[in-house]
């Protein structure tokens, strides 16, 4: 689920900072830059590691920052595919379920990927598993077993993108529609996936 990544970056270090130690000066740089942000095709960064390399303290002229080639290591949350994750079950739709793992919001699980068979509740807005006769629903802030089945990142769009959406894509970005750059899809149709309750005892 975590994984250690080593990355290189130029960064850049304000006046007001160059009191500090290099190291300090920029892991407070990197922080800002990196920690809580998704890296596209790599992952959601969760803290640094370590620093493992500093060169430079470069001044151009007309800025009076300093630049540093840095080497350092950013600890990462990309799961692979098949792992088995535990979250909360967060929303339900008519598309699937939408799962919280507390400090990562984008999990999706698609309605066909649900146990089988399973029907939407429309007057509960609840999807339900019919099970040996027995309705399972699929409560919300429940406990839910999923396993990974795909991450899709997606890059941000463009204001000339924006203004030649159509229909719902008019609103990425907005509350109403908000842009996930990195999502996880799941799936919950197997023996001991869905509802922890369903399996307990």
């Amino acid at each position: 689920m975590f994984i250690i990544t080593k990355i290189e970056d130029q960064i850049r270090v304000l006046p007001q900072d160059l009191t500090k130690t290099p190291v300090d000066a920029v892991t407070a740089v990197i922080e800002q830059r990196f920690v809580d942000k998704v890296i596209p095709n790599l992952g959601l960064v969760v803290t640094i590691y370590d620093v493992l390399h500093i060169e430079g303290g470069f001044v151009y002229p007309n800025d009076g920052a300093a630049f540093f080639k840095v080497q350092f290591r950013v600890v990462v949350f990309r799961p692979f595919i098949g792992e088995i994750l535990v979250g909360k079950l967060k929303s339900c739709s008519r598309e699937g379920l939408r799962v919280s793992l507390d400090f990562f919001e984008d999990v999706l699980i698609p309605e066909h990927a649900l146990q089988d068979p399973s029907f939407y509740d429309e007057s509960e807005r609840l999807w339900v598993w019919k099970f040996d006769g027995n309705d399972m629903y699929m409560d919300l802030k429940e406990i839910i077993r999923f396993r990974v089945q795909s991450i899709k990142f997606s890059a941000p769009p463009t204001p000339l993108q924006l203004e030649n959406a159509t229909g719902d894509d008019k609103l990425l970005g907005t509350a109403a529609k908000p842009f996930s750059p990195m999502v996880i899809m799941g799936d919950i149709n197997g023996d001991g996936l869905g509802l922890t309750t369903w399996w307990s005892g």
